[in-house]
């Protein structure tokens, strides 16, 4: 049996994470990473429905508290994320499998070692738990690829 691996969503803030950076360089240190204008336009539908399409958790690096490029995104990605932990937490997932980080990284020497630390806690987690419809989504999805 194959040891499991957490898939983990990273959306990061164009204007405070990795910004000195070649966005090609990061991307192939880090799957399923997703830079963004502002933490602020992330829709809680964009949260959901990397659940729904498998994520097992989702991490977020935005502007450090009061100091967003766009006024307030940091704070409005901070709501957003506190709702969508209530609404997993009502559906039975754990609140832990969405983290948002508020600092800065120029560099982006920090989004590999933040992914990579969210990626070992949500092993510790194990897999979300999925509803009913999304199992048989994915598992037709396998099947279609010609998978088992």
């Amino acid at each position: 049996m194959s040891e499991y691996e957490p898939k983990l969503v990273c959306f990061s803030c164009k204007f405070s994470w990795g910004y000195l950076t070649d966005e090609d360089t990061l991307s192939s240190k880090i799957d399923n990473w997703v830079p963004i204008i502002c933490t602020g336009k992330i829709d809680a539908t964009h949260m959901l429905d990397a659940f729904k399409q498998g994520a097992d958790g989702i991490l977020i690096l935005g502007c450090p508290e009061g100091d967003c490029h766009y006024q307030d995104g940091n704070y409005e990605a901070k709501k957003r994320v506190y709702l969508i932990r209530k609404l997993l937490e009502s559906l039975g997932i754990e609140k832990e499998r969405i983290r948002i980080e508020l600092s800065i990284d120029p560099e982006g020497k920090r989004i590999p070692k933040l992914a990579e630390e969210m990626r070992k806690e949500l092993a510790k987690l194990g897999p979300a738990k999925r509803s009913p419809v999304t199992e048989k989504r994915q598992k037709e999805t396998v099947k279609a690829r010609g998978g088992k």
